[in-house]
């Protein structure tokens, strides 16, 4: 007879102290802490700390449930409404009487765009909560109306006295422009220049008032104003070189579709960085000189490519470290100038380019030597991004090696990352790009922006093409992308985006 199987014997469960996770009846070390010394600490059983919570649980149900955003300070709470969107801060005077009261003495974020109404009720509106609001308005921003409205008539002088409310005084950020418009040039209203404290201004679709060149009458002065956006002025430059003279803390500066610019001269000594936009070609009659900018970093040209100033002339920017879009090629030094992109940009100090880290620009012509000659322009770039012009590429790199043999700087020493747009599926294009797997020394990441949809087949053919096994840089990534065809860079507003380091970067 078999013997009987014998029972697991059950593991008796061990209470362990939550403080120092020894078992029970020790004396417990972490209470010294909590007790100025240490002392005898017994667990109790299982059926007693049960009961224990319990009647913690039943004690908190019986005391006032108070939620976290009402215990805090008013200041707090009134700084947290103003930077809500304009309907949802008026929406907070539902939640309770103090809330109310808050409100209307919150600094207030008034946005046109975020009323969600018909254009014939916008200024209504906006005279409402002006009317009902007692505290300072930070923000006013007004882009989606036109000069003339149909309800209303011209807004102008409706626009004006807005604009002198008393709680606009304090105003840090105004943001105006008409809609668009054919018709003879929309006045700005003589208030929108009133405000010494503005930090953000932007203006669009408009005239500005001036009176001689200088901006409004008598002129005027914003010390505290740090970033500026003109958007179709149709003011000749000196009403632009009178505001920019009148704001001596500048940092950004975002030029969009000023037609009627056709010599802009900058000079700021806070001017950290500059961008110019344009969807017309009215930009390529427009010659640019930037002069006494001794902390200018980035200098921005976005849209096309094929859009750029005539002129563009750098005398004075010895910070100078992010530049872009440009294109075509460049000539040599030429009566002590260096002149980059013909009739596009020239410098007056070769030792400026050697600050320059960042560079985009694209290539119109049909062999590497322009590519060349720019890179040897700026021997110091850590980043580069090159778009690709469509067709144009014949194959006239064998093996990677450099026809010319002067060396390129950066390629032996500083280049890390690099971009290619609008590669196409041509060994023009792998050629192309096998002459910087195979020549830059310390790159470490290679993004290929390819038009047309990846498989395994098209990356294993055009891995092959590149010759990754003779990589110059050992740590070299290369990534393939798909993309749209790559037409111009569209981020203007991170003109004003100072901690961006690539603004080219999308």
């Amino acid at each position: 007879m078999a013997p009987a199987p014998q029972r697991e014997s059950k593991r008796r469960r061990t209470y362990m102290c939550s403080r120092c996770g020894f078992p029970k009846g020790h004396v417990c070390a972490a209470a010294d802490a909590d007790c100025g010394g240490p002392q005898q600490l017994l667990l109790t059983s299982p059926e007693a700390e049960k009961k224990r919570k319990a009647d913690g649980a039943a004690a908190s149900q019986d005391r006032p449930q108070t939620d976290n955003i009402s215990a805090l300070p008013d200041d707090v709470l009134r700084s947290i409404i103003s930077f809500l969107p304009t309907v949802q801060a008026a929406q907070t005077q539902a939640l309770s009487s103090r809330c109310r009261s808050l409100w209307r003495h919150a600094p207030l974020n008034l946005d046109e765009g975020e009323l969600n109404l018909w254009e014939d009720f916008i200024l209504g509106a906006i005279s409402t909560i002006l009317s009902a609001h007692d505290g300072p308005v930070w923000r006013f921003s007004v882009t989606k109306l036109a000069r003339v409205n149909e309800f209303r008539g011209d807004i102008v002088a409706t626009l004006d006295a807005m604009l002198r409310h008393q709680t606009l005084s304090s105003l840090s950020e105004l943001r105006l422009h008409y809609r668009p418009s054919t018709t003879a040039p929309d006045p700005l209203p003589p208030a929108a220049l009133r405000f010494s404290l503005l930090r953000v201004a932007s203006f669009g679709h408009c005239s500005l008032p001036d009176t001689d060149g200088a901006i409004g009458p008598g002129g005027v002065v914003f010390p505290n104003l740090q970033e500026l956006t003109l958007l179709d002025i149709s003011n000749s430059e000196a009403t632009l070189h009178a505001i920019v003279s009148a704001c001596p803390a500048i940092r950004s500066l975002l030029l969009c579709d000023n037609d009627a610019f056709r010599r802009v001269q900058i000079r700021s000594r806070t001017l950290v960085s500059l961008g110019l936009c344009s969807r017309s070609s009215q930009l390529e009659e427009v010659e640019l000189v930037i002069e006494d900018t001794p902390n200018l970093e980035k200098l921005l040209m976005f849209r096309s490519a094929r859009k750029l100033p005539r002129v563009a002339r750098v005398i004075s920017a010895p910070k100078l470290e992010v530049l872009g879009c440009l294109s075509n090629g460049v000539s040599e030094q030429v009566f002590g100038m260096t002149y980059i992109m013909p009739q596009t940009l020239m410098v007056d100090s070769i030792a400026m380019l050697r600050t320059v880290k960042i560079l985009a620009f694209r290539i119109d012509e049909t062999s590497l030597t322009a590519a060349i000659h720019v890179l040897r322009c700026f021997p110091c770039l850590h980043k580069l991004d090159i778009t690709l012009a469509e067709g144009l590429f014949i194959q006239i790199v064998h093996n990677g090696a450099i026809h010319n043999a002067a060396t390129v700087e950066c390629l032996d020493f500083h280049l890390k990352e690099m971009m290619l747009r609008n590669y196409r599926c041509k060994k023009s294009y792998a050629a192309f790009a096998k002459f910087f797997v195979m020549n830059a020394r310390v790159l470490e990441l290679l993004t290929i922006r390819t038009c047309v949809g990846l498989n395994k087949r098209w990356l294993s053919s055009h891995r092959k093409l590149l010759c990754l096994k003779n990589k110059a840089s050992a740590n070299t990534r290369i990534e393939f992308s798909a993309d749209d065809y790559f037409v111009d860079y569209k981020h203007a507003e991170r003109t004003h985006q100072l901690s961006v380091a690539d603004p080219f970067d999308d």
